[in-house]
């Protein structure tokens, strides 16, 4: 079965390289682009207060400072531009401003909810966790998603723990998320939600994925999304899970669903197979038979 699975995980990879198209630049010139870095050099020097450049993306009163210096000489650019910007400064090598100041605290409570609410952003959006973390936009759903599994937790607290995961490499790329598109919708519901509206689940074919603030639960594949997730909320066939379920309840519970249409690869059981054991193998959840 392992073998089945990497065959249907190369065709995926060489259908994906066939269709893709060369990238736009949509780069500003050198001189713009110099100047643009002068004015965020100066706007960080003057804002940041001794703190690193992800403190200033990830916390709410130094990146607000910083965009608002920005803004006098940067009136029309977009603050996760200028955002982004800074990040590659620092990346390359050119911002030439240390940081004197350090948060050493671990936060690993909240640890496995990071690796959850970034993942969760990722696939949605197929973006980095430095972009999300760039975006406001982003940055703001990030937290919601986060709050929606525990509605207590400190955003900030999970902004950082998200990344120190990507810093450790454990936020590896999955290739089989970012290559099986097909018209994937990716939602998300609390699990009494679902429970009391099954209908909000499509009856097409996919992967479903059982969370909480302890990370993830469960990870399965289904031809019919809907029937699937009733047995499992009825009472699971997965002893460890239905146990689960009964003793910790559902309303801290959280279903993330990647459906597909009807009529994509998805239908293909192998496709199905390699796709749920992609997402076991890297998000180990603590319910699954590992593949």
């Amino acid at each position: 079965m392992k073998h089945s699975f990497n065959i249907a995980l190369c065709f995926l990879f060489i259908g994906v390289l066939a269709a893709q198209e060369p990238r736009k630049s949509n780069e500003p010139d050198s001189e713009s682009q110099a100047k643009l870095n002068d004015v965020l050099r100066e706007a960080f020097r003057k804002t940041h207060d001794g703190w690193s450049v992800d403190e200033v993306l990830i916390r709410d009163d130094l990146n607000k400072a910083f965009i608002e210096n920005c803004r006098g000489q940067l009136p029309d650019v977009a603050e996760k531009d200028i955002n982004w910007t800074l990040l590659n400064l620092r990346k390359a090598g050119k911002l030439g401003i240390k940081a004197t100041q350090f948060n050493y605290e671990s936060y690993g409570n909240v640890m496995q909810l990071a690796e959850v609410t970034v993942r969760s952003i990722q696939d949605k959006h197929k973006i980095s966790c430095d972009a999300i973390m760039a975006d406001p936009v982003r940055r703001k759903e990030f937290d919601e998603v986060a709050h929606g599994i525990d509605p207590t937790v400190d955003a900030y607290q999970v902004r950082k723990c998200a990344l120190r995961l990507r810093k450790a490499r454990d936020l590896r790329p999955e290739l089989i998320t970012r290559i099986a598109d097909w018209n994937r919708e990716v939602i998300e519901f609390p699990a009494a939600k679902v429970a009391a509206d099954l209908a909000l689940i499509p009856e097409t074919p996919g992967i479903y994925l059982f969370r909480d603030k302890t990370g993830y639960l469960y990870i399965g594949e289904a031809i019919q999304l809907r029937e699937r997730l009733k047995t499992h909320l009825d009472d699971s066939d997965r002893k460890s899970l239905a146990n689960y379920l009964k003793q910790q309840g559902i309303d801290s519970i959280s279903i993330e669903v990647h459906s597909f249409p009807a009529d994509s690869r998805m239908m293909d059981i192998t496709v199905r197979r390699a796709y749920e054991s992609e997402l076991i193998r890297s998000r180990e959840p603590r319910f699954n038979v590992r593949p």
